[in-house]
């Protein structure tokens, strides 16, 4: 049960014709990209001239994701070796491709930023631009609960809670949800102006 705010970011868990099963593409990272990007953060592709990379999607009430970021490996520039983490840094480095979860209809875990109530279910909901934290490698996105509304650009479908209705996290507060992304995807999932990989 959730009674701290701790957020995540986004954790893959499923679909919605089946269970998750790791699946990922690779998509590479502009080695001179400062901006760091941590396990659960919410990723786009980017139109950076010669080539399209990936960058953190800062994206609130609207969002043009290609998917999940789930780590990345790189050649350390000041080893020559190939190095994998959780997270993107924002050292340059060389040779960076990004690991990321780009299924349209993934279904994922997030927690609210606060209590959920029954008629929150199938709305839409803005994020929660947390700073990662570098120390863990992790996330630190949440769910914009109060944003809950029937809105059909906000980035977010609520699903269910994590555990179902009668789980333990409904009537927490700060309940982990299971999600979907409603609009933007850069691979088909309602699309909006702005949702093809843009000029830096």
């Amino acid at each position: 049960m959730s009674a701290t705010a701790a957020p995540f970011g986004l954790r893959p868990v499923g679909n919605l014709s089946g269970t998750y099963n790791g699946s990922f593409r690779q998509y590479p990272i502009l080695s001179t990209y400062s901006t760091g990007i941590a396990f659960g953060d919410v990723v786009k592709l980017n139109d950076a001239g010669s080539t399209t990379t990936i960058q953190k999607d800062t994206g609130t009430t609207s969002a043009t994701p290609i998917g999940i970021f789930l780590g990345c490996r790189y050649t350390d520039l000041s080893t020559g070796q190939t190095q994998f983490n959780q997270q993107w840094t924002g050292t340059a480095h060389t040779n960076a491709m990004a690991y990321v979860c780009d299924d349209p209809n993934i279904l994922f875990e997030i927690q609210a930023d606060g209590s959920v109530n029954d008629d929150d279910l199938a709305a839409n909901a803005a994020l929660v631009q947390g700073a990662l934290n570098a120390t863990l490698g992790i996330s630190r996105v949440s769910l914009d609960i109060s944003t809950a509304a029937t809105t059909a650009s906000l980035p977010i479908r609520i699903v269910d809670w994590k555990g179902g209705y009668d789980g333990d996290e409904k009537g927490t507060a700060y309940p982990i949800m299971l999600c979907k992304f409603n609009t933007g995807h850069q691979l088909g999932i309602g699309v909006v102006s702005g949702n093809a990989p843009s000029a830096a």
